[in-house]
């Protein structure tokens, strides 16, 4: 095929698309076709239904709680750090982890 027959095919494409008429539509088809799309639609069941709003911000509450008493816990009790440490001396004492050498291979 040469250029002019090619270009002669392009030129009846483009009149073939000017000869399609318009399509006039329902202004209501896009509500109906919606409409139809909603009521076939599945609904699908939560996996954790029962894990509620309310039972989230409960569950929320007491972690907080926790976290709260734990670092208040740790951090006012002073007398506790004493003999933590003793406690630990006590501990590697009695399964020799102290050592006096600097070595690493005891």
């Amino acid at each position: 095929m040469n250029k002019k027959d090619t270009h002669k095919k392009v030129e009846e494409t483009f009149k073939v698309l000017d000869t399609i008429d318009k399509v006039e539509v329902n202004h209501f088809f896009k509500h109906k076709v919606l409409q139809k799309i909603q009521a076939e639609k599945v609904e699908k069941k939560p996996v954790f239904s029962w894990f509620t709003l309310q039972l989230q911000l409960a569950t929320l509450g007491i972690v907080l709680l926790l976290n709260i008493g734990t670092i208040f816990y740790a951090f006012n009790s002073s007398s506790q750090r004493d003999s933590s440490t003793s406690d630990i001396k006590t501990f590697a004492q009695e399964y020799s982890l102290q050592t006096d050498s600097s070595s690493i291979l005891n």
